[in-house]
């Protein structure tokens, strides 16, 4: 049977370098999220976004703009009630609402939402690796450095659950570093953040 890959958005955070709320920051005529998930759902079968900070904005925005659209079949949402404390404690809060529908061989690509700019085709790259074989960690590489998304097994999402919030997610890498697959990847967006409005022009040139 198929792996399933299972998108995780991480939406929760203030935005405060933005000066406006992320993820319905414009960036060529779409919100970042919708970016985000448009590509997510060309390769994942289900996207989860983790919300916080605004939730009830951003929840109603992606039911607005996916109304008509079978990609909202997809699309659910989780609250993250510590959101103030950090990224880990959303990647937590997704992974745990996640572990229930995953099989032994399913997959989660985790996707930060300050990344509208990426290639549709650094997705697919991805995903056929999870369907070539049994991998627990693959993280995509541009020039020797590591980027976004990453795709984390259901072995290494149950270990993300079980471990404490004071935990982070490049300490759990390090552990499974002989597990990790990069993949190389000739697109420099997948090692850029955009987290302000100067950044947004700047990758719009």
């Amino acid at each position: 049977m198929k792996s399933k890959i299972y998108g995780l958005i991480l939406s929760a955070g203030f935005s405060s370098r933005m000066d406006e709320f992320k993820p319905l920051a414009s960036y060529k005529n779409k919100t970042f999220i919708e970016h985000i998930i448009n590509k997510l759902s060309t390769v994942c079968d289900d996207i989860l976004i983790v919300t916080g900070y605004n939730n009830k904005i951003l929840e109603e925005s992606v039911r607005v703009v996916y109304k008509s659209d079978d990609v909202l079949k997809k699309i659910d949402f989780v609250f993250n009630p510590k959101f103030q404390n950090g990224m880990f404690s959303s990647i937590k809060t997704g992974v745990k609402s996640l572990l229930h529908k995953m099989s032994k061989s399913d997959y989660v690509m985790l996707h930060l939402v300050d990344q509208p700019h990426i290639s549709e085709s650094v997705y697919t790259v991805l995903a056929e690796r999870t369907h070539d074989e049994r991998l627990d960690v693959i993280i995509p590489s541009y020039n020797m450095k590591a980027g976004h998304p990453i795709v984390l097994s259901r072995d290494v999402i149950e270990y993300v659950a079980s471990v404490p919030d004071s935990d982070s997610l490049r300490d759990i890498l390090k552990k499974w570093r002989e597990d990790t697959t990069y993949v190389v990847i000739e697109d420099k967006s997948i090692i850029q953040d955009i987290n302000t409005p100067d950044e947004v022009k700047e990758y719009l040139d």
